[in-house]
């Protein structure tokens, strides 16, 4: 005689391909938007980066005319 009963092995299978079907809905960002964004914060970290190279020059010629005025 044949158990009719699912097993529970088969029960959890169903669930799980449930789960991967649900997964599929997710959200994408679209590639352009990323891109958008790296050249932005690359053009953000070179303008820090050009900033702060004037300021250091500037300090150092500050100083080397305040120490070479003597």
């Amino acid at each position: 005689m044949k158990n009719s009963h699912p097993r529970p092995i088969d029960h959890r299978i169903d669930n799980d391909t449930d789960l991967v079907s649900r997964n599929k809905d997710f959200k994408t960002t679209n590639i352009n938007i990323l891109l958008n964004r790296v050249k932005i914060e690359k053009k953000i970290r070179s303008r820090k980066k050009i900033i702060f190279s004037m300021f250091i020059i500037s300090i150092i010629t500050a100083l080397s005319i305040i120490v070479f005025s003597n």
